[in-house]
């Protein structure tokens, strides 16, 4: 089950699927997939947000 992520500044969503990769969806139509190191040299103010949802993740 996906899991949000909410990172301030960003325009669209942020989240970790089950996969442990961060789906970014700006808009329907424009959606990019990530690996979590990724996704924290994009957005670094969001890296604590990022590990908790991945250890979340793990944890189940």
């Amino acid at each position: 089950m996906a899991r949000k992520i909410a990172v301030a500044g960003i325009e669209g969503s942020l989240e970790v699927n089950d996969d442990g990769e961060l789906v970014y969806m700006k808009s329907e139509l424009q959606t990019e997939v990530l690996k979590p190191e990724q996704a924290i040299r994009r957005w670094p103010a969001a890296e604590i947000q990022i590990r908790q949802a991945l250890a979340a993740l793990e944890a189940h």
